[in-house]
């Protein structure tokens, strides 16, 4: 019998974690029995607006209090200031003090993360460093750009040597070469501490998550790597199109070897996904002789996590 890892063996770990906010005689549930069991390496945490990602977060780091179900940072309390001390967390808003330069606000925040005051200005100074923004260090805040604010953002983050980086939305705001810089960064960073990612950007995300969790409703809908999912969803989907393609959905849609075909709404094309590829190519050439269908093309589909994540949510969706 295969025994469950410790609670401590993991970065992230919830148990039936729920939020609900009360509105006078209304209840929101927005966040309901989530389960996390995240590993090290780089974690997704995915979903569309309103899904109940930040509220999540802000339970993770103790900045909102969690109505049922408990949370642990490496076996830490959430919110307790042990959690505290093993994460770095860059909100998907942060604010900075504008009239301040970065190196000083550095030094500040390293001073409030327990640093004394010499160590807090070395830790500035190598982070600065490491951003490039070395030579920026006495500009003020204010007059910084969005991508500089966000890695000084992300300085703070790291200021006290976190083990777990929290990311909310890292690269909103930026433009390209803002978000390019950015991912690099948290590339680099990965081979030195774990980080637990946010974001409506499923391109970076696929560039980087070894593992990913999608949030629908305030409920997970699904928790794997990023290699399992694209095995089971990209390796079985095909794509076709006929001047029949209604005719040929009806036609699939009756045979017990096909788990799931529709035509897609805006191109007209149809998408299938077999339980067995042959079985498949050899009833899509007798429906064709059959009926004496033309057929324009008829390919396996390459899917990017984006169009996934626009099925599973698509899916659950219509379940409801």
């Amino acid at each position: 019998m295969i025994q469950e890892r410790s609670i401590e063996s993991y970065e992230i770990w919830s148990k039936d974690l729920t939020k609900i906010y009360e509105k006078r005689r209304n209840a929101f549930k927005a966040v309901s029995k989530i389960n996390l069991r995240v590993k090290s390496g780089i974690h997704g945490f995915l979903g569309p607006n309103g899904a109940g990602k930040t509220t999540t977060i802000n339970m993770l780091i103790g900045a909102l209090s969690i109505t049922s179900g408990k949370a642990k940072i490496r076996g830490k309390k959430s919110g307790s200031v042990a959690a505290r001390r093993l994460i770095g967390y860059l909100p998907q808003d942060p604010v900075l003090y504008k009239s301040k330069t970065a190196e000083k606000y550095l030094i500040y925040m390293g001073r409030l993360g327990g640093l004394k005051r010499k160590e807090a200005k070395r830790k500035a100074q190598e982070l600065l460093y490491y951003f490039d923004l070395l030579d920026e260090r006495n500009k003020k805040l204010g007059k910084y750009s969005g991508g500089m604010k966000q890695k000084v953002a992300l300085a703070a983050a790291l200021i006290h040597d976190p083990d777990i980086l929290i990311l909310d939305e890292p690269t909103t705001n930026l433009d390209p070469v803002g978000r390019s810089a950015i991912i690099e960064q948290i590339k680099n960073l990965s081979k030195t501490m774990s980080i637990f990612i946010s974001s409506h950007v499923l391109s970076e995300i696929e560039q980087i998550c070894d593992t990913i969790t999608i949030l629908n409703r305030g409920e997970i809908i699904l928790i794997d790597s990023l290699l399992n999912i694209k095995k089971k969803y990209i390796g079985n989907v095909f794509k076709l199109n006929t001047n029949m393609n209604a005719k040929i959905v009806e036609e699939l849609k009756n045979n017990e070897f096909i788990l799931r075909a529709w035509i897609d709404e805006k191109y007209g094309r149809i998408h299938i996904i077999p339980k067995d590829p042959e079985k498949l190519r050899e009833m899509i050439q007798k429906i064709i002789l059959d009926h004496e269908i033309k057929i324009y093309s008829f390919d396996q589909l390459e899917l990017s996590l984006q169009d996934i994540f626009m099925r599973l949510i698509n899916e659950v969706n219509h379940t409801k």
